[in-house]
């Protein structure tokens, strides 16, 4: 992975990376804010809770008040009193009507006189717990109790409060389930209650809301939820159920989104137990709240979905403006490499047309600055190595042209000493005036190489066989070749045409073939080779032209070269030959440059010489059929 992003170019490189490390970031806000959002919804889960005893709290003080005003009014109502002195002389029973589900009247020796349950069997019988509330400081007490209110039912919770006057007791009670319901039924809530009861030394829950009707199963799963906590040694308060999905709550609204899996942390309460002053002589009363965390996840998601697009459009922005921002960094180093890249193809003139201030400006300034300069000392450069080079080129020609002027000079006195004497004359003239066209023809051929080594034309490139030259160069020296004993031997592979300057291609093979020859003075083989060599691991006959470099190779098995000359072997004052003027392998190295290919020779002393010519450029294929 890293190896593939070392290969980025750099604007690719500091996009990704700008990119990365604000997602990074983008990330961690993310992380962060649905921590937070978390806790937040979790501390607000404990004050919702909390809210929501306080107001059945608050709503049951109120009920409790107001069955105590209720008992007041009623022991002060001269009905009730009459009532109460029918009964005792051994009249009618009969109660008042009154808005108690439980109501009952005694005398001043706490005994029982009226009973709004008929036939209540504990008529005229003391009430000791009746009694003992008459030593209470106000005289009140209340409570709540197991009572039966009608006959054939089971007993239920009653609130009753028993207060005593002078006359006697009065207690009212009234149903606690049948408030709860009333009480919680008229604030509507999504969180289930239900009222725990005990019944047969087991647990029964009653629905006390629509929610908790809507949740029948939440006794059993949370029973299995408090088996596995209990097992596990986890805390039991407060657990989180989470229902199946056939038991998911039908909401009331039908537009609101429901969850497939209602998920409840239950608590238990004994709210109901806090208005008494001996909670502990009450019977088992507790609430069972069960807190739907349906709203909570929904505004959650909701929030999370919210803060995911955000985090999505910050993103989206950030890979535009990091894209712009890495394009903008580097388009002045994508021309300082343009810079570079025509520098390194020889176009010293080539100016970087940067307008960025700072470092990239000072650099590109800077750069420019370079470049004219390494173009002036190029030129320099140039200039010196080409006086130095014609400054050897003359001595060399100097030096070849000097040898044949000592015997022409010599032939032309030894004729003028002897025109006086015609017998002298007639003898030496042949000879001298041979000697001084041989010179003369000499001196020619000295001119011509160096001006075929100082004019060469530029190439004039047409498609052509290298096969046909090399043939065309074999058959030139094919009779001076035989005269020395020499095998020539030909490994011509099939190659497509070049695009080359025949002529001059000609000289250069033949030069070198020339040159193969006269180091086997007593003969030897000469090779001539051309093939091609794969420039890719992806190679295929079909691609041949972009595939594949073009060789030809000479090789001899002359006397070879020693280090020294081959080290300057293309220097043009250097020559191994007694008549030779050094300018014949510089000749064949300018053809192969201003062809754009390489030479390479590779020699050892009494072992052979090898050259090779290699063409590279696919600009030199012509896309023609092989040869």
């Amino acid at each position: 992975m890293f190896s593939k992003l070392s290969s980025l170019r750099l604007h690719n490189k500091i996009f990704f990376t700008y990119s990365l490390v604000l997602m990074l970031m983008f990330a961690v806000i993310f992380g962060i804010a649905t921590i937070l959002i978390n806790r937040t919804f979790n501390a607000q889960l404990d004050k919702d809770v909390n809210d929501l005893k306080k107001i059945i709290s608050d709503l049951y003080r109120q009920f409790l008040q107001g069955i105590r005003d209720e008992v007041a009014a009623k022991g002060e109502d001269e009905d009730v009193r009459e009532a109460l002195k029918t009964a005792e002389r051994g009249g009618i029973r009969e109660i008042p009507p009154t808005n108690f589900d439980v109501f009952e009247c005694g005398n001043s020796e706490g005994i029982l006189v009226l009973s709004q349950l008929d036939n209540d069997p504990r008529i005229g019988s003391i009430n000791a717990e009746i009694l003992k509330v008459k030593t209470d400081d106000k005289g009140v007490k209340d409570t709540i109790r197991e009572r039966i209110i009608r006959i054939d039912e089971d007993p239920q919770l009653v609130v009753e409060v028993t207060q005593w006057w002078e006359w006697g007791f009065i207690t009212g009670g009234k149903s606690l389930q049948k408030w709860l319901i009333g009480a919680l039924l008229s604030q509507p809530s999504e969180h289930p209650v239900f009222l725990v009861k005990k019944k047969d030394e087991q647990e029964e829950w009653v629905s006390l809301n629509t929610s908790a009707h809507k949740s029948p199963n939440l006794k059993e799963e949370w029973e299995k939820q408090l088996k596995l906590n209990q097992a596990e040694g986890k805390p039991v308060d407060g657990l989180v159920v989470t229902m199946p999905s056939n038991q998911q709550p039908v909401s009331l609204d039908t537009t609101s989104e429901t969850l497939d899996t209602p998920i409840y942390t239950v608590f238990r309460a004994d709210i109901l137990r806090a208005p008494y002053i001996t909670p502990n002589q009450l019977p088992f009363v507790e609430l069972i709240i069960a807190y739907s965390h349906e709203e909570r996840i929904q505004w959650q998601n909701r929030m999370l979905i919210i803060l995911f697009w955000s985090v999505g459009a910050g993103a989206f922005l950030v890979y535009c403006s990091s894209f712009l921002i890495s394009r903008r960094i580097t388009r002045p180093i994508a021309e300082l490499q343009k810079g570079v890249n025509e520098i390194s193809e020889g176009n010293l003139s080539y100016q970087i047309a940067v307008e960025s201030k700072g470092e990239v400006g000072e650099l590109a300034e800077g750069f420019n600055t370079m470049a004219l300069a390494l173009r002036k000392s190029l030129e320099e450069h140039r200039s010196a190595e080409r006086i130095a080079v014609w400054r050897d080129v003359a001595r060399q020609l100097a030096h070849e042209i000097k040898n044949p002027l000592f015997p022409i000079r010599l032939s032309v006195e030894n004729l003028q000493a002897a025109k006086d004497q015609p017998e002298i004359f007639e003898r030496i003239f042949k000879e001298c005036t041979d000697t001084i066209i041989e010179e003369v023809d000499r001196i020619r051929g000295l001119i011509d190489e160096f001006h075929q080594y100082a004019r060469l034309p530029a190439p004039d490139r047409n498609p052509i066989s290298i096969n046909e030259i090399v043939n065309t160069v074999v058959k030139l020296y094919m009779e001076f070749s035989q005269a020395q004993n020499i095998e020539i031997v030909k490994e011509l592979s099939s190659l497509p045409p070049l695009s080359l300057d025949r002529e001059q291609m000609e000289r250069a093979i033949g030069n070198l073939v020339k040159n193969a020859i006269e180091a086997m003075p007593n003969g030897g083989v000469l090779t001539l080779r051309t093939f091609a060599t794969p420039i890719s691991e992806n190679f295929t006959d079909d691609r041949f032209e972009e595939d594949r470099d073009t060789h030809i190779e000479i090789k001899d098995t002359g006397h070879g070269m020693s280090k020294e000359a081959l080290k300057n072997l293309f220097n043009p004052d250097f020559t191994t030959k007694a008549d030779g003027t050094g300018l014949g392998m510089p000749i064949v190295r300018r053809i192969i440059t201003v062809h754009d290919g390489e030479i390479d020779v590779k020699s050892q002393e009494n072992v052979g010489t090898t050259v090779r010519i290699t063409f590279k450029n696919s600009s030199y294929h012509t896309g023609e059929k092989k040869l």
